[in-house]
């Protein structure tokens, strides 16, 4: 049942735990959809380049990444839509995306096109569509809470990612193409119970009238953007998003770099340890986020991450004890890197008037993704002269410069309401 007061519907308690389970779906898809193509580089040149030396095939691998980040401007589109269609349409759809890329990869017959269905790939995984859902129905004193409520139940998507890596990646005779299964075969009917069972918020409801009387144009849509209140803080939050998407190579190609010195059975047992480690992201910032506040999450996790790359850079090259060493450092990395993408989301939403809020959330991808597509094909040509250990260690101090940057710059939005947000 629902109950209708000062033009606001309340949902029920039923349908809200609905809700909270269907984008529960939603981000295990989109967590196995964001991992599995890091989880095969090594194999996807092995295929298509045999034979070829390991910086050349590490170089090339990450221009063809820094290629289909491109595919991520598009994630702009996506969210600037979910403001003029609706968040239920527009999640329908990147759920479909993200089937209908991975069916392509599947069918990849050539290296080109497997570069070409990431590419597609990317147009919608890491949408944040799902977290605009949740934070506008959920209420203001919980919202950091659902969120990583949901964040843990998409580690899930990574068990999964990890258990079909189990299957399909052996030591011997591996089948990198059964890392395509899952999101192929749940996307479709995911995106169809989204269309069909979910209701719009009520913030976007409300919009749609105000949207009426005050229509703007595209390019008007992209200047509202900056002219909110809280301009100068979200100006910084492009240039920390830039600053991360420039900074972390090391996830897209960790297991290019690391294939070379643990074997791929290893590998998978630290690919499965580490989705419990990232837990440890997802609770501290469920817990803290909305005591604490946003800011000192955002400046800890920073600080962490660049000294954590550095211990399974150098954990690797150690003759014994590679794995154990390597694994401690990998864990933190996860932990620092998904702690750290997540509060930077949640404060992009915090800082936008609900009829912008897609738009620019959609700003915000764009900057991360140009940030993510100039520091990886910048380092696929460092990667030729230094190899994919120093490229890493160079590019992920990048961090270091969110501190400061958030400390001073960044206004704090813990128990902001987002209906007031001007």
């Amino acid at each position: 049942m629902t109950e209708t007061t000062n033009n606001q519907i309340t949902r029920s308690k039923s349908y809200f735990k609905y809700l909270i389970g269907v984008l529960m779906l939603v981000q295990i898809l989109d967590t196995y959809s964001t991992l599995y193509p890091g989880s095969i580089p090594s194999l996807i040149m092995a295929e298509f380049f045999p034979g070829e030396p390991t910086n050349v095939t590490s170089s090339i691998a990450a221009f063809a990444a820094g290629i289909t980040s491109f595919g991520m401007y598009f994630l702009f589109f996506n969210q600037y839509l979910v403001d003029k269609i609706g968040r239920k349409r527009m999640l329908a759809i990147t759920v479909l995306g993200m089937s209908i890329a991975s069916l392509g990869m599947f069918l990849s017959i050539n290296y080109v096109m497997y570069v070409c269905f990431s590419f597609f790939l990317n147009f919608f995984f890491m949408s944040d569509i799902w977290l605009i859902y949740a934070n506008e129905e959920s209420k203001q004193d919980k919202r950091a809470l659902n969120t990583n409520i949901i964040l843990m139940a998409g580690l899930f998507g990574a068990v999964i990612m990890v258990i079909s890596r189990f299957v399909f990646i052996p030591d011997l005779n591996p089948y990198w193409r059964g890392m395509t299964l899952f999101p192929m075969i749940i996307g479709i009917p995911l995106s169809i119970v989204i269309y069909f069972t979910l209701k719009e918020t009520n913030e976007f409801q409300s919009m749609k009238e105000t949207r009426k009387k005050d229509s703007r144009s595209f390019i008007g849509d992209i200047k509202s953007v900056f002219q909110i209140e809280n301009k100068k803080s979200f100006l910084i939050i492009l240039i920390i998003s830039f600053l991360f998407g420039f900074s972390n190579l090391f996830i897209g190609l960790f297991e290019k770099f690391i294939a070379d010195v643990i074997p791929q059975s290893q590998i998978n047992i630290m690919f499965f340890l580490t989705i419990f480690t990232v837990m440890i992201a997802y609770l501290t910032n469920g817990f803290l986020a909305d005591r604490i506040g946003r800011k000192p999450l955002l400046c800890l996790w920073s600080l962490i991450l660049p000294f954590s790359v550095v211990v399974w850079v150098l954990g690797a090259n150690s003759s014994q004890n590679a794995f154990l060493i390597v694994f401690i450092g990998y864990a933190i990395s996860h932990i620092s890197f998904w702690g750290l993408w997540g509060i930077i989301r949640i404060v992009a939403i915090e800082l936008m008037p609900t009829d912008r809020r897609g738009t620019g959330i959609g700003i915000r991808g764009l900057s991360g993704a140009l940030g993510t597509t100039i520091g990886l094909l910048t380092s696929s040509f460092v990667i030729l002269g230094l190899g994919l250990g120093l490229t890493f260690i160079i590019f992920v101090f990048g961090n270091l410069i969110i501190v400061p940057l958030g400390f001073f710059f960044v206004e704090e939005t813990k128990g902001v309401d987002l209906a007031d947000i001007k």
